[in-house]
């Protein structure tokens, strides 16, 4: 994958994490010149509220709440759908999944992939249960960070832009324009909820518990389009992108890209195994990139780019090699898939993740509904 501006408007989810950067982001939240080039910004078509992405929390649920208790009742590990709604002190809403289109929110408690405010809202629900709730600041968007504030020289900018407009930085992060004069553009990549107590009234409609969840990992090129081939499947649960196999404890996107760190652009997929058969993922692994390839996927060339499959299990390894096997008799013995155990694995940034879904390099997202055909387009 190449550096490129990307809008990473999130579709559907507002509670999930930002998509921001590709670099690490700091807990003290650097400066927006510390991250990534600002060198370059353009004018993002006005779609929605930029409050469906969420920031980047830590599980913030004790594990002693409901895990490995009650069946019928959420607790950490689990996978959950939920509709909500959610308004602020002054009544007014900011968005719902109960909007026409819209699908109920999913995710796993405890991976922090929401607000740590609403997975404690979540936990302990049985299906069919109903909670409202208000929650700080600290425990959803944060509080406001004038260092996540930047002035950018106007001739780096679009011609035109004014107070209000939405722009995307060459680094994939949104920003807000906040003031424009002759010489400098002033933008604001807070949340627009940042600062704000929230109130969410939260339905529970579906529960997986995670007894019957595993986790598999694949590499195959570029993970952008190959996360979205995952999510696509029925039995899927979540996914998340990352590197995995190198010899560097929690490398960035830039690190894995010089090639230094012996890191594979993975998938990690969480499924239901009462539902979807891990033959049955190794099949769409195999069905979605070409394993003759050594170190390259198309236009994608490096050894972060290598076909690999990191099994969790001795029953995955088992199952791999058969499904390796039954390659290389088809494919003449070409298969120069890697099989190992899974090692050194790291979740990539923000910005990467669901990276297709949330609208890719041009802001048009792609559907992940689970049984969706259409193509893929690899970078948005």
């Amino acid at each position: 994958m190449k550096a490129t501006s990307a809008v990473t408007h999130a579709v559907g989810a507002p509670l999930r994490r930002m998509q921001a950067v590709r670099s690490k982001v700091a807990p003290q939240a650097p400066r927006l010149s510390a991250l990534a080039p600002l060198s370059k910004i353009r004018s993002v078509p006005a779609t929605g509220l930029v409050a469906r992405c969420a920031h980047r929390s830590t599980p913030s649920v004790s594990t002693a709440a409901a895990a490995g208790g009650n069946d019928g009742v959420a607790g950490v590990g689990d996978y959950v759908d939920v509709h909500y709604t959610g308004t602020l002190d002054d009544g007014s809403q900011f968005d719902s999944s109960h909007d026409e289109g819209r699908e109920p929110l999913s995710f796993t408690i405890g991976e922090g992939r929401v607000v740590p405010g609403f997975e404690k809202i979540a936990t302990g629900m049985s299906v069919g249960e109903v909670r409202k709730e208000r929650i700080s600041p600290d425990l959803a968007y944060g509080e406001k960070n004038e260092n996540m504030t930047a002035k950018v020289p106007v001739a780096n900018a679009p011609e035109g832009l004014t107070v209000g407009a939405v722009v995307s930085l060459q680094n994939g992060m949104q920003a807000t324009v906040t003031a424009v004069d002759d010489e400098f553009v002033e933008i604001d990549a807070n949340h627009p909820l940042a600062g704000k107590a929230l109130t969410f009234e939260v339905e529970l409609v579906n529960l997986v518990k995670s007894t019957a969840m595993q986790v598999a990992t694949f590499g195959a090129g570029c993970f952008w389009s190959v996360e979205l081939n995952f999510q696509r499947i029925p039995g899927v649960v979540s996914t998340s992108v990352g590197y995995s196999q190198g010899h560097v404890e929690n490398p960035t996107y830039e690190q894995v890209c010089n090639g230094n760190t012996g890191h594979n652009e993975v998938v990690q997929v969480t499924f239901d195994s009462n539902t979807l058969s891990y033959e049955e993922l190794l099949d769409a692994f195999f069905n979605k990139h070409d394993p003759t390839t050594l170190n390259r996927q198309g236009n994608d060339v490096g050894d972060q780019y290598r076909s690999g499959i990191y099994y969790h299990t001795e029953e995955q390894k088992a199952a791999a090699e058969a499904a390796i096997a039954k390659m290389n008799e088809k494919l003449s013995g070409q298969v120069v898939t890697e099989l190992e155990p899974i090692k050194m694995f790291t979740e990539a940034e923000d910005y990467h993740q669901q990276y297709l879904a949330k609208g890719g390099r041009f802001n048009r997202p792609q559907s992940a509904a689970k049984g969706c055909t259409d193509p893929i387009r690899c970078y948005g």
